[in-house]
């Protein structure tokens, strides 16, 4: 018997006996098993579907874990309450179940469940946007993966804090416009100082302070923007949950600036 507090990410169904879940572990690694339709498990129901974190009990054999019991920590219940925070809530959860590898070795201070965990909760509350959160969580997701950007200074001149700068969405850095973006390179955004300052705020603060920032509407959908960018170039994913979001959400799409246009 192995023990194990996650979240459930998703579940599908495996004939008419059961289903399998898919649970993001406190080791911050993936865990497929399979649920049995039983009177047992209809009990634990409500614990063994999406948004659900809670602590299982789980039987391996030949590799493939089964549940044994639940019980559950928190039941984010409420996001089925809101379309829109519910369909952002399913594009966290297929982000990271497809991009977090089963059984994979991440990095010790990797911290992915944490940040699920309260991403959901902010979201589940309203205590924050969902224009602030969809950024937060995806810049600060590919940070814990081990794929956070460059953001320290003008990869050409080494400038800190131009006023306006090229976030190189394929290189994963910044060029000051007054050394331009690079030529071959088609990936760049051109955003304010502002944009940078939460982008840094976003990969080098603390878990304590990471949603304590602010940021204008418009600059938060450019951000968002850069974001989202990033995270389809370097996972090489186009998710209908995201797709499904942009449709219902209120925001106008965003329009990038010439790569061209002068401070």
């Amino acid at each position: 018997m192995e023990i194990y507090q996650g979240l459930v990410l998703a579940q599908r169904t495996a004939g008419d006996r059961g289903k399998f879940i898919d649970i993001l572990t406190e080791k911050n690694t993936m865990a497929e098993v399979y649920v049995r339709t039983s009177r047992k498990a209809s009990a634990s129901a409500a614990v063994t579907q999406p948004f659900s974190y809670a602590r299982f009990s789980l039987q391996q054999r030949k590799g493939q874990y089964t549940l044994d019991s639940a019980e559950p920590i928190r039941l984010f219940y409420r996001l089925r309450e809101s379309l829109s925070r519910l369909s952002l809530a399913t594009y966290f959860c297929e982000l990271v179940r497809l991009t977090v590898r089963e059984q994979q070795h991440p990095r010790e201070s990797c911290e992915i469940l944490r940040l699920m965990l309260n991403t959901l909760h902010y979201l589940e509350n309203g205590e924050r946007e969902e224009c602030m959160l969809k950024p937060l969580f995806e810049l600060r997701f590919m940070t814990e993966l081990g794929m956070m950007p460059d953001l320290l200074m003008c990869r050409s001149c080494g400038v800190f804090l131009p006023k306006r700068l090229y976030f190189s969405v394929e290189q994963g850095c910044f060029f000051c416009t007054n050394c331009g973006a690079p030529q071959r390179d088609n990936s760049c955004i051109l955003i304010p100082a502002a944009v940078l300052q939460a982008m840094r705020h976003i990969v080098f603060a603390d878990f304590s302070r990471l949603f304590c920032f602010r940021l204008g509407k418009d600059n938060l959908r450019r951000l968002g923007h850069c974001t989202e960018r990033f995270v389809q170039y370097h996972c090489s994913l186009r998710l209908d949950a995201l797709q499904f979001y942009h449709q219902i959400s209120a925001a106008p799409p965003f329009l990038e600036e010439s790569q061209h246009e002068s401070t």
